[in-house]
This record gives structure tokens, C-alpha cells and sequence, in this order.
């Protein structure tokens, strides 16, 4: 047996005497043996060498360096097969004969350190793994579980790993590509854990380094780390040893060894443990220890641990936190994809990004901002509120926590935010100062918020009718100055341009009490889930009350279009010449050209007026390159043939919306009987959330008109540009960020070859059409550096492959089975008869297509998405937050969507 650095097998003894040995162990044992060096308890291990598993690899080096030669890491089909193919060669191989029987001697001595049985957990020991700037978190393979007989099976399968797909394209987005691969394989003893976990020497979010945070669960470890099973939280202050907070969840499973051979499974432990994971004294022991460890090797400690039954601590893995919260930036799509979904032009982001800075300029005083807090925030905050990537636009997230955190006393309303939003939450509210000056300042600051807010409901009725009197002037005006009558000096580049600046300055500030509007409907909403939970009702039972108490909601703007467009079916239906023009198979531009006839003007002339008042509403409807309905016309067509053929009638949706509502307003009155305090202000609550839910639809349909000015600013602009010889076409113009175009008009332009600037675009946005993003991209440092490449999202395996029952967000009752009809991107002209559509997420402008739908399911969205109120508005059951469905699901796959309970049921698939 061999125990010196030229051997196969390398002992933690060797490892934690002899400094040289490092370089043949790969940097998760070595960390290891400095553990055992400080003198902590460390599970006994043994590590298959760098040598010897270059040897174990050798007959396949040659068969590896070819696939990897021609690899793109950009290309995920590349990507995937040359790792298939490499994970085959190596699981094909066998070890050598002098190893093999090594690492029997080796078993042999560890089985004698442990128990009679023991099982082994294998693990990777890559160089560069767990190093302080590259954690390799998550993408190299750890095989748990494993008995002596099976060791060389997880042996390969780990070294496998060192060339998974997302191994390798981590590896290249880190610029480690060019490097060797130096494997190391550890082989330690599995222990019985009662409680696992990870301890954090500083705060992950923040930085700080006087924060040790802890997370634990039941059972083994990887449920901590992979995120399968119920974990506690715990903050302590190292100075004094105090745990500041807790989170103390209700832990309904556990990770165990599989009883059915190597690996683990995921135990239903029944009745969930309430009682939390880790004692005081383990909690503190575990934050000085991680802190002591910090303090040893210099730099912040991410340190895996076990306690077993006996109560004994042992460290599990230790290496450097790699990214503190501290230079972090957060990108996340969930809320923001509804309006802008898939690509939007480089001109649409651009206004969006200037109103944004606008309206939150404005917002940031309505809710208490100081002059001072405004000017500090002016350069770096409003101005990035929102990001792309890849042409997708998301929020920065990052600083919309930044929105609530400068002004002092709003924290408190960043979980109604976070719960209405849908999005992950990443921040932990401190406690309240127990006592003495800080308690009385933060409750005076408080005070101060809520008298804020309460002027600001006070004045939100007359803020309202100013804004759509604002929007009713700039739609005189853009009326003005577009009729081909007025002067050309109102209408021409320079005045258009000032239009828009103003636009920006008078108009958008003025949307603002939209925002304040959306706060008061977010915390109200929240609030009337938590009164129903105080009553007794558990979490699923409250929402899907909330959700029924919703509904049937009288004076939704948003809804008009849609009673429209009813009232223009019922026409049809009743007339026998209109309804065979609509019935027969001219196309839709066919039966647009025919309404011209005399004895349809009448009906041409309501479906004009329908245009006028409702044309700015379609399928993505706030992205600037989408026309209006009235510059095709004839899109109203289908709308109208989907109604006829699905038979909807407004008034019987309505029937059975407020049908609903009834019932669930008599359930609640159950609920608060004999509690007239309770009752009395579950009510006030709930009448202010419904008005402000109905005024945020109201709000959303004045937005579309603004955005419908802008289109047709634009559109003018492009005309205007193509005649001076700048664009190869006027809807080129779209290509062109707005202030690309300011610079063109006022001489500021670095680069007035606009037309090579369209055509490059143009090339990016047809390559990442064919992309899929994640919806939430973090970054540190530079931000277009962890923008410009974010992994490529793909769907669960696992998901694709069993699961029939796909969990969401129920936000609209009712139940259907139907065929799927997905749709990826929104087609106006699809026809639709009573399928359950699906989508990736789903914008305002789909209420067309929703209404004729049997059923809604996105695989975004949240319980106050404008998808969610509609369908609740409508009578349409509502599913959304499905991750992945668009996947999962082809068109014709049977589905049976229960909008109550949030599921949805992959029935018989279509052949």
C-alpha cells in the first residue's frame, strides 16, 4: 500500500503533513485535509490521485482531446453530444489492476474507521473547484450511497462529470476551457446525518462579515444544497454570539439513503416536524466555527456539516464564498415578461428605460423620497431600473429593492411586493428594535411612511382624472400635428422630437399614481390572504378564496374591449347576410374588403368606431414595432369568427363570474362570524382592494393609449428617416434606440451609418430568437459581462419525463378538459375554439384570444398579473407560474386545467 504522493491512493494523513501532496489531490481534498489539520472532525477519506486517474483515463485521452477539439460551448447540441459521447468512453473504461486493489486496501481501512456497514459518498477533486474564484457549484457529480462493491462504477461516473455539458460550459464561461482537466476522485464515509446543512461565514447577500448565516435541514446534506427538501434559516451576529433571526419552516421530508441500492431518495416524513432543525448551542457552535475557519485560512467560509444522532458536528466540505451580495446585481423577467414578452426592439427598450426613469423619479417623492434622497439616487438608480439581454428586457431587481430601501420605514412593504410580483424573495427584513432610542425612531419613521400613504390615498381619485387628462390632451395634439393639414414646421423631425421630450417630462411622470396606485392593490391584496389565514383557513384554502372573492368586479376598463368585440359578434349572430360572410371561407381580408358594401355600413361603421376606441389594445401591445389594429383592420376578423364559433356571451360570463363571487363573500362572512372587530375591517380591506386591483386594470388600458402615441410618433419618425436617406425602410426605425435617434436629428451621432446599425441587429435578434434565457440572470462587477452569455435554460429531464401533474398558481376557478393549443409567440389570427392555451407568459392584449379560450395556463405570471385578473374577470379558469409547460405540452395534448386548485393534468397525448 502506498502513502506517499507518487502513490495511487493518498490518505488524509498524507495530505494534512505533507504541503506537496495538494497538487495530486485536487482542491476539494485538500481542503479537506486542512480541515483535518485544524484539528475538526472530518468524516475518514482517502483520495484516488490526479496520477492515478490520469492513468485510470489514459486509453480514452486521445478519443477525449479530439471531441473537445471542434467543440463550440455556445452550441448546446454540440455541447450535449460531445459530452454524451465522452461520458460513455470514460464510463467504459475499468481500473487498473494495481488501483483496484488499492482502493480495496483502502475500503478495507476506512470500514474499520466507521461501522461493519458503510457506505461511501464519492465525490469530484477537480483543480480549481472550490478555489476562491471558481466554485464549480452544482456542476461536477457527487455519487452518495455507495457500497465498496460499486466504488469504481461512481468513481467513473465522477470523473465523468468533469465533462458534463454544464461542466464544460461553465468551464468556458469562466475562460477556463484552454486549461487541463486534473481529476481527483474522494472516496469518504457516509454519515448517518441527522441534521445537515451549510454554514456561511458571512452574509452571501450582503457581504457582511459580521453576519454568519446558517441553513440546515432533516437528513443528508444534498437536500440543503440542491434545494429539494424544507430548510431552517439562522442569522447570527458573530461579535455577540446572538442569533439575530430565524426562519423556522414546517419540514415535511427528509434525504436518506436509498434502501434500494446507491444513491439517496427523498423521505415523507407524514406529519411535518415543526420544531426547528438545530439547537441554540448548534447553531452558535456551527457560526464560530465557520468564523474560526474564516479566520484560519483568510477569507470568508461556505462550510458543509452533518450532526449526527449522537449530537456530534462533523465539516463535510469547506471552501472560499466565491460571490457575496455585496457587487451583485439580480436581472429577473417574472413580473416584467407579461408586457414584454419574447424580444422587443432596441427602440422599445429604450423608451421603456427612459419612462421607467421617469415615472420612479416621480413615484420615489409620492411615497415620501426627500429632494435629497431624489438627487443622491438621480445618476445611478432611476436610469436602471430596468435591463436586456439578448434583446429580452428585464427588471434589475436589484435596484427596485434599492426603491423601497431609500426611504426609511418602507421595508416592511417589500413581501407584499415580492408575494404580488411572484418573484424569489431575497430579502430579509431585521427585526424591530426591541427597545429604547432605535425603537422609538422606528416607529416614528414608520408613522411617517403610513401618514405618506395615507395623503397619497387621499389624493389618488383626483391624480387619476389628471392623468387621463393629460392623455386626452397629447392625443389632441399628436392628432394636430399629424393631419396632413398643419404646418410642417409642427410636424417635421426637429418638432416630433420635442413632442416626445415632452411626452417623457409631462405625461409619463404623470402615470406615477399608476405605481402608487399598484401598491396600495399589492398590499391590500396581500393583507386580505393573511385576514383569511388568521381565521383559520390554511395558505392554499386562503388564496383560493381571495382569488373567488375577486371576482365579477363591476367598471374593469380592461374588459370593455372585450364587450366590444361581443357586441360586434352578436351582431353578427343575428344577422343572416353578415353571418355567412363570416361563416364562409373568404379570408379575413376578404371579408374586411366586403363590409365596404352599402349594406354593411352600418355594421363597418361600429367596427371602425370599435377600432378608434379599443385599436390600441392587441397582442403585445407596449412593444413599439407591434401596429395597432387600425393599421390592419382586418385582424378584427378572426377575433370576431372565434367568437361566433365559440358561442361567447358577455352577460352569461359576467352571470357566472359574480355567481362566484357570491358564494365565496358568503363563505367569508362564515369565516368572520361572531368576530365583528375582524369582520369589520376584513371588509374595509377588502372593498379598497378591489377598487385599487380595478383601477390598476383601468390604468393598464390608459398606458396602451399612451404607448399607441408613441407608436405613431415613431412610425412618422421612420417615414422621415427613410425619405432622408438614413433608414433602407421606415420600419427600420425600430432597430434604433431613441437615443440613437436624438443624435441623429441634433448632430450628436458618433456613427450616422444607421442602416449598418439595423443590419447588425437585425442578425443579432434572428439569433436569439432561437434562444432560451433564464428569468433570472445574476452578475457581479460589470453586468454585460454575466449578461452577454447567461446559461441557456433548458427543460427539467426529470419533468419531461414523468410528471403529469403540473403545479402553478391557481387564479381563476373553474375546471376544463380540453386540448392544449400552445402558443409561443402570440398570433393574432390563430383560431381558437374552446382550447386551453398555453404560453410562456402572456401580455394584456391577449384578452382577445383568452376569451374565446376554454382555459389559460403561462408559465409565468402572479395572482395580480394582468393575466390572472382578467380571467377572473371573465370567468376563464387561470393557471399561471407553471415552469416549463411550453415544453412539456404540444398542441393537442389533452389537458385538464383546475384554475382553483392550480394544477394542471397532462391527460392522453395527441398521436
Amino acid at each position: 500500500m502506498t502513502s506517499t504522493t507518487t502513490g495511487a491512493i493518498l490518505r488524509a494523513e498524507t495530505l494534512a503533513t505533507d504541503p506537496e501532496a495538494d497538487a495530486h489531490a485536487g482542491a476539494k481534498a485538500a481542503n479537506l485535509a486542512r480541515l483535518h489539520a485544524a484539528g475538526r472532525r472530518v468524516p475518514p477519506f482517502a483520495v484516488l490521485s490526479t496520477d492515478a486517474c490520469a492513468r485510470v483515463l489514459a486509453p480514452a485521452a486521445d478519443s477525449i482531446a479530439d471531441l473537445l477539439a471542434g467543440l463550440d460551448p455556445d452550441d448546446p447540441a454540440t455541447l450535449r453530444a460531445v459530452s454524451t459521447r465522452i461520458r460513455a468512453l470514460i464510463e467504459g473504461l475499468t481500473l487498473p489492476a494495481d488501483i483496484a486493489a488499492e482502493l480495496d486496501a483502502v475500503v478495507a481501512e476506512l470500514s474499520t474507521a466507521a461501522t461493519a456497514d458503510v457506505r461511501f459518498a464519492v465525490r469530484s477533486s477537480v483543480r480549481g473547484e472550490d478555489s476562491a474564484t471558481d466554485s464549480f457549484a452544482g456542476q461536477l457529480d457527487t455519487v452518495l450511497n455507495v457500497a465498496a462493491a460499486g466504488l469504481p462504477a461512481a468513481i467513473g461516473a465522477v470523473l465523468a462529470s468533469a465533462w458534463s455539458e454544464r461542466a464544460l460550459f461553465y468551464r468556458a464561461r469562466r475562460g477556463l476551457d484552454a486549461m487541463p482537466i486534473a481529476c481527483a476522485v474522494v472516496v469518504q464515509v457516509l454519515l448517518d446525518s441527522a441534521v445537515s446543512g451549510v454554514v456561511f461565514s458571512c452574509n452571501p447577500q450582503t457581504g457582511d462579515p459580521s453576519e454568519a448565516v446558517v441553513a440546515a435541514a432533516l437528513g443528508l446534506g444534498e437536500g440543503v444544497v440542491a434545494g429539494t427538501v424544507d430548510c431552517d434559516t439562522y442569522f447570527v451576529d458573530r461579535g455577540t454570539r446572538a442569533i439575530t433571526s430565524r426562519v423556522v419552516v414546517d419540514k415535511h421530508s427528509r434525504v436518506t439513503p436509498s434502501h434500494d441500492g446507491a444513491g439517496t431518495a427523498v423521505e415523507d416524513l407524514g406529519d411535518p416536524v415543526r420544531t426547528a432543525a438545530l439547537s441554540d448551542a448548534q447553531i452558535l457552535e456551527l457560526a464560530e466555527t465557520a468564523g474560526e475557519l474564516a479566520d484560519r485560512f483568510g477569507v470568508p467560509q461556505d462550510v458543509e456539516f452533518a450532526y449526527t444522532p449522537d449530537g456530534r458536528l462533523h465539516l463535510l466540505q469547506a471552501r472560499p464564498v466565491t460571490v457575496t451580495g455585496a457587487g451583485e446585481t439580480i436581472f429577473d423577467n417574472v413580473n416584467v415578461a407579461e408586457s414584454y414578452p419574447g424580444l422587443s426592439s432596441p427602440l422599445t427598450f429604450s423608451v421603456l428605460r427612459a419612462a421607467y426613469e421617469q415615472v420612479f423619479r416621480a413615484c420615489h417623492r409620492d411615497f415620501g423620497a426627500t429632494a435629497r434622497i431624489v438627487e443622491r439616487n438621480a445618476a445611478d438608480l432611476y436610469p436602471y431600473l430596468v435591463g436586456t439581454a439578448r434583446g429580452r428586457i428585464y427588471y434589475n431587481i436589484s435596484n427596485w429593492y434599492r426603491l423601497f430601501l431609500e426611504i426609511p420605514g418602507m421595508e416592511f412593504a417589500i413581501e407584499g411586493w415580492e408575494a404580488a410580483l411572484n418573484i424569489e424573495n431575497r430579502y430579509r427584513r431585521p427585526d424591530a428594535p426591541a427597545h429604547g432610542v432605535a425603537r422609538v425612531r422606528a416607529t416614528a419613521l414608520r408613522l411617517r411612511v403610513f401618514a405618506v400613504i395615507l395623503l397619497g390615498w387621499l389624493r389618488l381619485p383626483r391624480r387619476l382624472r389628471a392623468f387621463f387628462t393629460e392623455l386626452a390632451a397629447a392625443t389632441a395634439d399628436i392628432d394636430r400635428r399629424l393631419n396632413p393639414d398643419t404646418l410642417e414646421r409642427e410636424r417635421d423631425a426637429q418638432a416630433l422630437l420635442a413632442w416626445t421630450e415632452r411626452f417623457f417630462t409631462e405625461l409619463v411622470p404623470a402615470y406615477s399614481v399608476q405605481i402608487f396606485n399598484d401598491f396600495l392593490a399589492q398590499q391590500m391584496f396581500h393583507v386580505v390572504g393573511l385576514q383569511l389565514r388568521r381565521v383559520g383557513l390554511a395558505e392554499d384554502a386562503a388564496l383560493t378564496l381571495r382569488n373567488e372573492l375577486f371576482c365579477g368586479e363591476d367598471g374593469v376598463d380592461s374588459v370593455d374591449p372585450v364587450r366590444s368585440a361581443l357586441a360586434l359578434t352578436a351582431r353578427v349572430r343575428t344577422d343572416p347576410a353578415l353571418r355567412a360572410l363570416f361563416e364562409g371561407p373568404a379570408t379575413a381580408g376578404e371579408v374586411w374588403t366586403a363590409l365596404s358594401e352599402d349594406r354593411f355600413a352600418d355594421f363597418r361603421a361600429a367596427c371602425l368606431r370599435h377600432i378608434a376606441e379599443f385599436g390600441d389594445r392587441t397582442v403585445d401591445e407596449l412593444k413599439l414595432e407591434t401596429d395597432p389594429l387600425g393599421e390592419h383592420p382586418e385582424r378584427l376578423v378572426p377575433m370576431l369568427r372565434n367568437y361566433l364559433r365559440g358561442g361567447q356571451n358577455a352577460d352569461d360570463m359576467i352571470a357566472r363570474e359574480q355567481a362566484i363571487r357570491r358564494a365565496a363573500e358568503q363563505t367569508a362572512s362564515k369565516l368572520f362570524a361572531g368576530k365583528a372587530v375582524q369582520r369589520i375591517a376584513f371588509r374595509l380591506t377588502l372593498r379598497l382592494a378591489r377598487e385599487h386591483v380595478k383601477q390598476r386594470e383601468n390604468m393598464r388600458l390608459g398606458r396602451s393609449r399612451s404607448f399607441g402615441l408613441v407608436k405613431r410618433v415613431f412610425r412618422e419618425y421612420g417615414r422621415r428617416l427613410h425619405t432622408a436617406g438614413l433608414l433602407d425602410d421606415p420600419r427600420d426605425v425600430f432597430w434604433l434606440t431613441y437615443e440613437e435617434i436624438a443624435a441623429l436629428t441634433r448632430g450628436t451621432a458618433v456613427d450616422t451609418d444607421a442602416a449598418r446599425t439595423v443590419a447588425i441587429r437585425k442578425a443579432d435578434h434572428d439569433r436569439w430568437r432561437a434562444q432560451r434565457l433564464p428569468s433570472r440572470i445574476v452578475t457581479t462587477g460589470i453586468a454585460a459581462a454575466g449578461i452577454v452569455d447567461p446559461t441557456l435554460e433548458e427543460p427539467d429531464d426529470g419533468a419531461v419525463a414523468g410528471a403529469r401533474i403540473l403545479r402553478g398558481i391557481g387564479c381563476a376557478p373553474g375546471r376544463v378538459e380540453a386540448p392544449a393549443l400552445v402558443l409561443r409567440t402570440p398570433d393574432p389570427d390563430v383560431a381558437i375554439d374552446g382550447q386551453v392555451l398555453v404560453a410562456a407568459t402572456t401580455d394584456p392584449g391577449w384578452v382577445f384570444l383568452m376569451v374565446a379560450a376554454g382555459g389559460l395556463v403561462s408559465e409565468r405570471g402572479s395572482l395580480l398579473s394582468h393575466t390572472a385578473i382578467i380571467g377572473r374577470e371573465l370567468g376563464i379558469p387561470t393557471v399561471v407560474g407553471v415552469p416549463g409547460i411550453t415544453q412539456l405540452v404540444a398542441s393537442g395534448d389533452v389537458l385538464v386545467l383546475d384554475g382553483r386548485a392550480g394544477t394542471v393534468t397532462l391527460g392522453q397525448e395527441q398521436p
